[in-house]
C-alpha cells in the first residue's frame, strides 16, 4: 500500500457461520466506496471456488462461503486477493450515467434546504448541478444511495418518521439522496418527485441501477413527471460511456 492508503487497509471480518465482510473504512467516503465496487467486481470477474455470492454496501463487500468447499482454502484465497493491490488506488467505474427528470417540490425541499444553509431555488440549482453515483442498492428491490453531495448537505435525519412517501420520490439525508422504489415510511426528507422506476419486474433488466452508475438530475414541472408516470424508465436517459 502506498502512504497516502497505509492506514486504510481493507478488514477481515467473520460474519455468522458463513459469511466474510471485507471492510474498507469504518465510516462513508468516496474512496471507500470506490474501493468497495472495485473489490466487488473483481470478485464477480474471477468467480473464485467456495464464494457463492458476493455483495456491495456502502464500505465493504459481503462474501457468502459455500460451506461444502474448503473454509480454510476459501478464506486464505480471499485474503490473498484483498491483499493482492491497492483496492485505493483503482480507477473509479464510470460506464454508465442516467439522466433523470424530477420535479423539486417535494413538502419537505424548503426545510431540507434551510438546514444546508441555501434557499430552496440554490438547494435546487446545487443538487441538478451535481453528479451523484450509486454508491450501493438497497432496502427495497433496486432502490439507490446515491452520493456524494457537498458537505453541507450532510443533514441528519428528522427525528421521527413520515409514515408515508409516495413511491418514485426522491429524499435527502446525510449527503445523499434516494429515489424510493415503493411507497414507504422514512425519516429521510421529500424533496421532489421523479417518475423513474428503479425496479421492474417486466423489465429484461429488473434493476435499472448498477452500483457504479452516475445519476444527474434536470429540473422538470410535476405536469411534465405525470405524463412520464407510465414510462417504466420515467423519461430517463442512459448513456453508457466506452
Amino acid at each position: 500500500m502506498n502512504g497516502d492508503h497505509a492506514n486504510r487497509v481493507p478488514k477481515i471480518i467473520f460474519v455468522g457461520v458463513d459469511g466474510v465482510l471485507v471492510r474498507f473504512a469504518e465510516q462513508m467516503s468516496d474512496a471507500a466506496n470506490a474501493a468497495a465496487l472495485a473489490f466487488h467486481k473483481h470478485i464477480e470477474n474471477i468467480a473464485p471456488v467456495g464464494i457463492r455470492e458476493a455483495a456491495p454496501s456502502l464500505t465493504a463487500v459481503y462474501l457468502k462461503l459455500d460451506l461444502d468447499a474448503d473454509i480454510v482454502q476459501v478464506v486464505q484465497s480471499v485474503t490473498e486477493e484483498v491483499h493482492a493491490r491497492d483496492w485505493f488506488a483503482e480507477p473509479m467505474l464510470q460506464s454508465r450515467v442516467w439522466t433523470i427528470p424530477c420535479s423539486f417540490d417535494g413538502p419537505q425541499l424548503s426545510e431540507a434546504a434551510q438546514l444546508a444553509g441555501v434557499n430552496e431555488t440554490q438547494a435546487v440549482a446545487q443538487i441538478t448541478a451535481t453528479q451523484v453515483r450509486v454508491l450501493t442498492l438497497g432496502f427495497a428491490p433496486g432502490q439507490p444511495y446515491l452520493g456524494n453531495l457537498e458537505s453541507h448537505w450532510n443533514i441528519a435525519r428528522m427525528d421521527g418518521v413520515a409514515p408515508r412517501i409516495p413511491a418514485r420520490a426522491l429524499v435527502v439525508a446525510v449527503a445523499q439522496l434516494i429515489i424510493f422504489s415503493n411507497e414507504t415510511p422514512t425519516g429521510w426528507r421529500h424533496i421532489g418527485q421523479s417518475a423513474f422506476q428503479c425496479f421492474d419486474q417486466n423489465r429484461a433488466e429488473p434493476f435499472a441501477f448498477q452500483a457504479g452508475d452516475r445519476v444527474q438530475f434536470v429540473s422538470a414541472a410535476r405536469s411534465e413527471i405525470d405524463a412520464l408516470w407510465d414510462d417504466s424508465f420515467g423519461g430517463a436517459r442512459l448513456e453508457v460511456v466506452s
